[in-house]
């Protein structure tokens, strides 16, 4: 998670200067009335939400075996849950051997000497490598690829030409590492006070252990308050060149929160999340965040908000309203309802420069205090086991909470075996998540990927985490860093592409006559460039989005055009010349013919 900020964690959110008032005044101007008949419909709703997401807990998360993915039933079954809670797992899709050999390389490469920023204390497990072998293996794998594509086909897709999701790119973040004093990565104080619980963990009915890590869990935080963070961005969801400019919320903010569809990637392409270079804020489009498991994950490490709807809603219009009392000492009983009651709450007519969790450059906060209809405490659960090779994917506009409480990780570890690779120099197994986002190709998306690449190459922090030169250090020296070749080796065709390292295989030229406009042209190598089952003949849409991102990527090899409508492509014209300044050799020719 970012590291956060201070005054998250006082009374008083953080005033902002009074171009955000105008913001917020244009934002409900001439929509005043709809906005307050919204607003209590929408805290109606979120009643009978939380109620339901506390009695499903754990269970309430889909999941799907990756063999599973082309099973109509049972694709049909995890996309309407996912859509609805906003958060999914693909079981097995890393395969146990794989992931083995990244983590045993990954503790090899550690052992070299570093040269990266130390991690806050407060997040003492994340760590800002960008191009380990658990993270380079990972991001390419042909079946991470093909999750992803599955995942990213769930959204409704059809109404936007800009983008490709049968070309995943990889967007290079960070991981995090449980061990102890892995290649001197560590301590790990998760690990540490693991040692001396050996073996409390026990094996007893997962239910039970879900509930004791909610327990665990809020031990967190504070007792006055539960923090969670939605990515991609904060103040840029009110800010029209933010969000707004592709109108991605407005539906929300003229009142009709019901038409908002968080699954519809229209909005969303062309929209800005992350206008103020913030640390480690996402400055691409992102389907989804996630999360590949290397090893057991036990419930407690992840937790989530899954309501993608309703949740997002609400801390939009957050901001608009104020209460009319204070809240009473006490968040339980009578005169709480009361305080939460829509009557209690009024908008504001002379609007603030607040907007409630968000600042510049940071990720957006939901708190106990300021957001205090979601109940925080009821509605963030904790996730399944994550097995070996599992990928949990969550909606970018999802709350969530990643824990490095050495408690909540200690009670978690299992027991240690005898001393292996992979484990740590004391013998304890080494825990290794990836972060791996699902994002399309789209023109903006490959202009990043031209970027990381050169990061890439050169073993530098990824653009979105170093862009300003913030002294995170450099992977460069580091040896078993792996390149090109070796990515070629483990992740094929597919994973070059998705890396930006080689072009997107689609039909040179359409038809001259511009016949089959809108329809499909066959994809280059389509059964064998991923290393997976063959797909679907590429769109023409999609041929686009991949004939302009190759011009990006390999300027020197492609030519730039503008496609006509029928998709014909205008010949180059060779300029007139007079006779009489026509080059002897152009006349000589001319007389051979």
């Amino acid at each position: 998670m970012d590291p956060p900020v201070l005054s998250f964690y006082g009374t008083e959110p953080v005033p902002l200067p009074s171009r955000f008032a105008k913001i917020k005044h244009d934002l409900a101007a001439g929509h005043e009335a709809e906005l307050e008949a919204s607003w209590a419909r929408l805290l109606d709703a979120l009643k009978d939400a939380v109620e339901h997401i506390e009695s499903r807990g754990p269970n309430i998360t889909p999941h799907i075996d990756f063999t599973d993915i082309d099973n109509p039933a049972r694709a049909q079954t995890f996309a309407r849950d996912l859509k609805r809670y906003g958060v999914g797992v693909v079981r097995g899709v890393v395969p146990r051997a794989d992931a083995q050999a990244a983590i045993d390389e990954t503790v090899k490469y550690l052992e070299t000497k570093h040269d990266f920023k130390t991690p806050p204390p407060q997040d003492p497990t994340c760590f800002d490598f960008f191009w380990t072998p658990a993270q380079v293996r990972t991001r390419g794998h042909p079946r991470v690829l093909e999750a992803q594509r599955f995942a990213m086909s769930l959204w409704d897709n059809d109404a936007d030409d800009r983008m490709a999701i049968r070309f995943p790119i990889a967007y290079a973040d960070r991981l995090r590492i449980h061990g102890a004093n892995v290649g001197g990565v560590g301590p790990d104080a998760a690990a540490n006070a693991a040692e001396a619980r050996n073996g409390d963990a026990g094996s007893g009915d997962s239910n039970a252990e879900a509930q004791r890590a909610v327990v665990e869990l809020l031990g967190d935080f504070a007792s006055s308050t539960v923090i969670a963070q939605v990515d991609n961005g904060s103040l840029e969801r009110w800010e029209p060149d933010g969000y707004g400019r592709g109108g991605t919320y407005d539906a929300v903010f003229k009142g009709e929160w019901e038409k908002y569809d968080p699954w519809d990637p229209t909005f969303r392409v062309s929209s800005t999340p992350d206008l103020y270079n913030g640390y480690g804020a996402c400055s691409i489009f992102r389907m989804y965040q996630g999360v590949v498991a290397l090893s057991t994950i036990e419930p407690g490490l992840i937790r989530l908000l899954p309501s993608p709807k309703l949740a997002t809603a609400y801390f939009l219009l957050r901001p608009f309203f104020s209460p009319k009392t204070k809240p009473p000492e006490r968040r339980e009983g009578p005169e709480w309802d009361t305080f939460l009651d829509a009557s209690n709450w009024a908008l504001e007519r002379d609007h603030s420069t607040i907007i409630h969790g968000a600042v510049y450059g940071h990720a957006q906060r939901l708190t106990e205090l300021w957001h205090p209809h979601l109940h925080l405490r009821r509605t963030l659960v904790t996730i399944p086991t994550l097995q070996t090779g599992d990928y949990i994917v969550w909606h970018p506009d999802l709350a969530y909470h990643i824990t490095s409480n050495p408690n909540v990780m200690a009670s978690r570890a299992p027991t240690p075996p005898p001393m292996a690779d992979g484990d740590g120099p004391s013998g304890r197994p080494v825990s290794i998540l990836v972060y791996v986002p699902a994002a399309p190709l789209t023109q903006t998306n490959a202009l990043y990927l031209a970027r990381q690449r050169k990061t890439f190459l050169r073993g530098h922090p990824s653009p979105d985490f170093d862009s300003t030169g913030s002294g995170l250090g450099s992977e460069a020296s580091h040896a078993g860093r792996p390149g090109e070749t070796e990515i070629a080796e483990v992740s094929g065709p597919g994973g070059l592409q998705s890396m930006g390292l080689a072009p997107f295989d689609v039909a040179p030229t359409p038809p001259a006559d511009g016949s089959n406009d809108d329809g499909d042209v066959e994809m280059e190598n389509a059964g064998t460039s991923n290393g997976i089952k063959p797909r679907s003949p590429i769109t023409r849409a999609e041929a686009e989005v991949a004939r302009l991102a190759n011009i990006i990527l390999f300027p020197d090899r492609y030519d730039f055009y503008m496609g006509k409508r029928n998709g014909t492509r205008p010949r180059r014209s060779k300029p007139e010349v007079k006779e009489e300044e026509k080059p002897e050799t152009v006349a000589e020719e001319e007389n051979k013919s």
